[in-house]
């Protein structure tokens, strides 16, 4: 696993000695009754962490931590969740737990529930398994007594620990209404398929040996982030790498199947294009970033523009102004051209104050100018 290579440089002789990774882990550097394992973070080795040790070893056995066998017996534990998913998710299937906690590798053949099976158990049993959700006031994280609107701790199976995750972004989310082509679509701040791969992707994915860590869903103004504890699986920095050619490996491959059944995640490990998808007509984009013991998603809040330009004008107008052109927008149906007579007819107001109205529409791109000055018309833009 290692060469020796002589070299010289500046009239200096060197001993190079180059190590080549191997599949059994972990490889330690004894020294004068010292016995040390290191990593690689960034471009330094450092000494490895309890959790961290403990992923190597469990790679040198080929195991992961999702399979071990625990401790707590089945008589304490139950899986209707998971049952009542498993049959909703695939039409005409039912969930057998005697087989399928075996089969999907959440029970080992002698009965033991496995590490996977505690987390999708409904009682959630390692401590550690928690989803914390917090709405703060503006775009910077402050005060939990002071600053934050909303906040909530989610305990249970993982399955719960998704849907609540979801439910919490959507209840302090708000829904609009746009026009696309013929029909009238709501939109919310987040696009769905992204938020849910975002948890989807923390759940799966995190190191679960790190106690006292848990998954961090934290809402701004402007953005939304989901944290996970440890790094990417490989020790590579995700912000360094091309997004579009970005090798799966998992963490916990158990979980992440068990997923793939319920149809929560694509098996073919394209989650980071699926969120990059749901962006893909937007301007705002989503960012990944990976250190040392954290992975973060950020979710740009695809309103956020909106409510800014809408402060602004409530600061630029007057409220009655406001009203007024609200008044006259509603007044112009989409297709249609419109002159400021035909208008005066339906709105009580002035020739030159709907005038005025309309060049302010057209200022703020609402509405498009057409023709001269002796044939002017005007045309809703939505």
């Amino acid at each position: 696993f290692y060469m020796v290579d002589h070299i010289t440089e500046e009239d200096k002789s060197f001993i190079l000695v180059s190590i080549k990774k191997g599949p059994h882990t972990p490889y330690y550097y004894v020294h004068e009754g010292t016995k040390i394992a290191y990593i690689r973070k960034g471009n330094e080795s450092v000494e490895a962490s309890f959790h961290e040790l403990n992923g190597l070893i469990l790679r040198g056995n080929n195991q992961t931590f999702d399979e071990i066998p625990t401790f707590t017996p089945l008589s304490q534990m139950s899986f209707t969740l998971l049952g009542a998913t498993y049959a909703q998710r695939n039409p005409g299937e039912i969930f057998d737990e005697d087989k399928d906690l075996i089969a999907f590798g959440l029970k080992t053949v002698d009965g033991k529930i496995t590490n996977a099976g505690a987390l999708l158990c409904d009682q959630g049993v390692l401590r550690q398994s928690r989803v914390i959700c917090t709405r703060w006031k503006g775009i910077t994280k402050g005060s939990l007594d002071l600053d934050a609107m909303d906040d909530k701790e989610y305990t249970g199976s993982l399955i719960s620990l998704l849907e609540n995750a979801v439910q919490f972004v959507q209840n302090n989310s708000k829904k609009k209404w746009v026009i696309k082509g013929l029909e009238r679509i709501e939109e919310e701040d987040y696009p769905t398929s992204a938020l849910r791969e975002a948890i989807v992707n923390a759940l799966i994915h995190r190191e679960y040996q790190m106690k006292g860590a848990e998954v961090h869903v934290d809402m701004y103004d402007d953005r939304l982030t989901v944290s996970s504890p440890g790094g990417m699986y490989n020790g590579w920095k995700i912000q360094d790498l091309d997004l579009n050619h970005i090798q799966s490996e998992r963490r916990n491959p158990v979980i992440a199947d068990v997923f793939g059944r319920l149809h929560f995640m694509d098996r073919r490990g394209s989650g980071i294009q699926r969120i990059l998808g749901a962006y893909r007509e937007l301007e705002a984009k989503p960012e990944f970033y990976s250190g040392v013991d954290s992975f973060v998603v950020t979710l740009p809040n695809i309103s956020y523009k909106s409510v800014v330009h809408r402060q602004h004008m409530e600061e630029k107008y007057s409220k009655k102004t406001l009203q007024q052109l609200q008044v006259v927008l509603d007044e112009m149906t989409l297709g249609e051209k419109y002159t400021t007579t035909e208008l005066m007819r339906s709105i009580p107001l002035s020739q030159s104050r709907i005038r005025q109205l309309l060049n302010i529409l057209v200022a703020l791109k609402r509405v498009n100018k057409i023709g001269g000055n002796r044939y002017r018309y005007y045309s809703r833009v939505e």
